[in-house]
């Protein structure tokens, strides 16, 4: 067994590892949801002092953290209740952070709609598993003269 922190979510088949699937899509979200909270704390709602300003990370960490978790639960009990590794195990699994995105927000519609998305997304990215493309491919850069950290420009190199 892979140590925790190296975990990666496809390490081991669907319905495996559920404790480590979780962990690791947690451990993601947490720090999406530390960078939005940041965000929102510096930018927008200007707290003042320390009770505010926790208050208002955990406002958007625990949810994000939470659906996430959610996400990885449904889909692994859904691969094993069912026995199939397919793609309506991850649409359950969007579903459920749906209902979480809904209940954070307070409102039946917008986790109707956040359901509708994360769904799709969650369901192209289990074809792009199944079919062998990427979803998010990594883009090539490009060596130009301008990255000088290929390039040794010290004097003391040629003698």
């Amino acid at each position: 067994m892979q140590s925790l922190l190296k975990y990666k979510y496809y390490d081991s088949p669907e319905g495996q590892d559920g404790f480590h699937k979780m962990f690791y899509m947690s451990r993601h979200a947490a720090f999406i949801g530390f960078g939005i909270a940041a965000t929102d704390v510096l930018m927008i709602s200007q707290t003042q002092g320390y009770v505010p300003t926790a208050a208002r990370i955990a406002y958007f960490v625990a949810p994000i953290t939470a659906m996430a978790a959610a996400f990885a639960a449904t889909t692994c009990i859904a691969t094993s209740v069912r026995g199939k590794d397919d793609r309506l195990n991850y649409v359950l699994g969007a579903a459920s952070s749906a209902a979480i995105y809904g209940s954070w927000k307070n409102s039946l519609s917008t986790g109707l709609h956040a359901f509708i998305i994360f769904g799709v997304a969650a369901f192209m990215k289990k074809k792009s598993i199944e079919e062998g493309w990427v979803f998010f491919p990594k883009f090539k850069t490009q060596k130009n003269i301008f990255n000088s950290n290929q390039y040794d420009y010290s004097g003391l190199k040629g003698q």
